[in-house]
Formats: structure tokens, C-alpha cells, sequence
């Protein structure tokens, strides 16, 4: 068997080259089954994420505008180039602007018409049904055409996409930044510390959060409860007021937008995290926390679907009412917190490199 060929793109619009991207080429690099190249264009989401790329001796191609929809003639011109100079045989697309150069170079020019495509499902418009509706179609859609095996980042996601379920595989990201891999899991078991980092905008849902911290103290007489809401966006200021107007600003903290070290540092110090969202394709804020060893309680999306057991490394919830019960629990039992916690630590082993690198080239094999 030929050894594979593998393109990436990393790179996104509006962004350029991708935090996350960057942390799935620099391990994908380390890989000697698969000839490794990835592709991006001149700008990035961090400074310094090109630099690291390099530093690690990545094979990575800069195409200028390759995320600016327009000139698709000209960049498809050039990714054909460059799938022929270094004999590519799979590409991994992670959005429809992707797949369309792609498809451009292999269907219609017909200049690398054995190659295969692969697509990463990272999201798609899920805050309004009618948009989320219409972008399941149109994705679906273009993946039943052209793609040749879709990777999606969990069930929640397969299942939106089940026309393609005979062409698909679930891949999580990779955990592999040195915090995630302490041995050693220390977790308080009280007072409860609660963190949920989320833009505020609707369908993250702080309000339930809000009102549930209020319906623990009403029921626990516990006014040591603390709930950490990092973030920014056009709801923040309605939330304040609402937390003002419940006298909850003792027990409800909002630091702002804080950088990706400092969200870490704050699931370090507390003992719970809480997602609230109405829907996560993925949903970092779900996974992170879990390989740190929080306890973990989550509406039922993303990535929880196949991580949590409920009641063992992690809590379901479904309703306000649900999840107000739940922290009463924990009140009433506080080693369940470390418990519940440390069977995540345990399970966190789900992220790890070397079993998400197995499964993605298993995907990339089947194409």
C-alpha cells in the first residue's frame, strides 16, 4: 500500500491559520505513516502561530487570500500546483470554501482527479433552526457530492449529518498542551466554584446559570456558591443587571474576555464546570474541563454525548429545574464533586494523542 499524501488546510475565513488547526499539524507532523503538507494562508488568528508551524519543520505552503471568497479560478490554480508537486493524494477541507477550490481542481479542471477529499465538520448555524436547517442541507449536500470521507467532531454532529453516515467518522481534537497532562487531579469539594467561559449571546443561555445559582440559595441557605462567567458580547450588560436585580453579586462574577491561559487557570481553581448552551458542535467548553478533571454538568450536546455517563464522570442536565437539583446534590454530598471529577481525569485518556491520530488515519484510510 502507497503511503498517503496528506494535504491540510489550515486556515479560515476571516482568521487565517487557526489555533486549533495549528495544534493538529504540529502532532500530525510527528506522524511517520503519512507524508505530511499543510496549506494556509498569510494570516493567523494568534501571532506566532506561522512561526511555530515552521519552527517545527512543517511542510506548510502560504497561498495570500486563500480564505477571501473571491478568485477561486486563481487559488484553485495554485492548489493544483501544488498538489502536483508534491504528489498528493488526500486532502483534508475544513469548510465549503475549502471543499469548492478543491472540487474546483479535481471536477472541473480535472487536474487532480484522483486525489481524495476529506471534510472536517466543525459547525454550522445551529442559534436559529430555519439557518441551521439550511446549512445542514447545503453542507450535506456538497459532502454527498463531493467528498469522498467526512470526518464530524462528534455524534451530536453525525447525527444532523445522517444522509452521510455511511461516509463518516467521529474524531475529537487532540488534548496535547502541557496542561492537560498533569497526573496528578486535586479538586475542592467545597464551596462550589462554577465556571462557564461563552460569548453572551442567545443560545448560551448564562440566564439559567443565573437563575439556578438563585434557586440553590433560596433551597440551601449556601451563600458561599461562586459562578465565574468570562466573556463578552451584546447580552452582557442585561445579565449584570439581572444578577444586580437578584442580589447575586457576591455570588455571580463576570472577569470579561480572558485569554485561553487564564480560562485554564480559573477551571484549575474551581471545582465545577457548567455549559449551558442550547448547542455545541464540538464544544471546547466541554472538553477542556473534562480532561482537566472538573465535574462537569452539561445540557446534553457536543461532545458530552459521547464522553459523559451520567452520574459518573459527569452530569446531564435538560432544564433549570434539573440543574438546580444537581447542585443540591453536590451540596448534600460533596465527595461526589471529587468523584465524579477525578472518573473524568481518568477518562480524559479519550483526547489523547495517540488514540485521536489512530482514529483520524483510519478516516483518512478509508477514503
Amino acid at each position: 500500500m502507497n503511503k498517503v499524501k496528506l494535504l491540510f488546510f489550515g486556515s479560515d475565513y476571516m482568521v487565517g491559520l487557526t489555533q486549533a488547526l495549528t495544534e493538529q499539524i504540529l502532532e500530525l507532523q510527528k506522524e511517520d505513516s503519512v507524508a505530511f503538507y499543510a496549506v494556509s494562508s498569510q494570516n493567523e488568528m494568534e501571532q506566532g502561530l506561522h512561526q511555530k508551524v515552521r519552527e517545527a519543520g512543517v511542510d506548510m505552503t502560504i497561498i495570500n487570500d486563500l480564505d477571501v471568497h473571491k478568485n477561486i479560478k486563481s487559488l484553485a490554480d495554485q492548489v493544483a500546483a501544488l498538489i502536483e508537486e508534491k504528489g498528493i493524494t488526500h486532502v483534508n477541507v475544513h469548510n465549503n470554501w475549502q471543499l469548492a477550490i478543491i472540487a474546483y481542481v479535481k471536477y472541473w479542471s480535472r487536474k487532480a482527479k484522483d486525489v481524495k477529499i476529506i471534510y472536517t465538520i466543525h459547525g454550522y448555524r445551529h442559534n436559529s433552526y430555519l439557518k441551521s436547517l439550511l446549512a445542514i442541507f447545503v453542507i450535506g449536500m456538497a459532502l454527498l457530492l463531493f467528498a469522498d470521507r467526512v470526518i464530524s467532531m462528534s455524534k451530536y454532529v453525525s447525527k444532523r449529518f445522517w444522509f452521510v453516515g455511511y461516509k463518516t467518522d467521529t474524531v475529537f481534537y487532540i488534548m496535547s498542551k502541557p496542561e492537560f497532562n498533569k497526573v496528578e487531579n486535586v479538586v475542592e469539594t467545597s464551596p462550589l466554584k462554577m465556571v462557564f467561559p461563552a460569548q453572551f449571546r442567545h443560545g448560551k443561555n448564562q440566564d439559567i446559570l443565573i437563575n439556578a445559582v438563585a434557586k440553590y440559595i433560596l433551597q440551601t441557605k449556601d451563600t458561599s456558591i461562586k459562578l465565574y462567567l468570562p466573556g463578552t458580547g451584546e447580552l452582557l450588560d442585561g445579565y449584570k443587571e439581572m444578577v444586580a436585580a437578584k442580589g447575586l453579586n457576591e455570588n455571580v462574577i463576570f472577569p470579561g474576555k480572558l485569554a485561553h491561559k487564564d480560562v485554564i487557570a480559573l477551571y484549575e481553581k474551581s471545582n465545577i464546570a457548567l455549559v449551558s448552551s442550547n448547542v455545541e458542535t464540538y464544544g471546547r467548553c466541554i472538553a477542556e474541563p473534562f480532561a482537566l478533571g472538573r465535574c462537569l454538568i452539561t445540557k446534553p450536546t457536543g461532545v458530552a454525548l459521547d464522553i459523559i455517563r451520567d452520574g459518573e464522570n459527569g452530569f446531564i442536565y435538560k432544564t433549570e429545574g434539573e440543574l438546580t437539583d444537581i447542585l443540591v446534590r453536590l451540596h448534600e454530598t460533596p465527595e461526589l464533586v471529587s468523584k465524579v471529577a477525578n472518573q473524568a481525569f481518568e477518562d480524559k485518556k479519550i483526547f489523547s494523542r495517540d488514540n485521536v491520530i489512530r482514529t483520524y488515519l483510519d478516516a483518512i484510510n478509508k477514503a
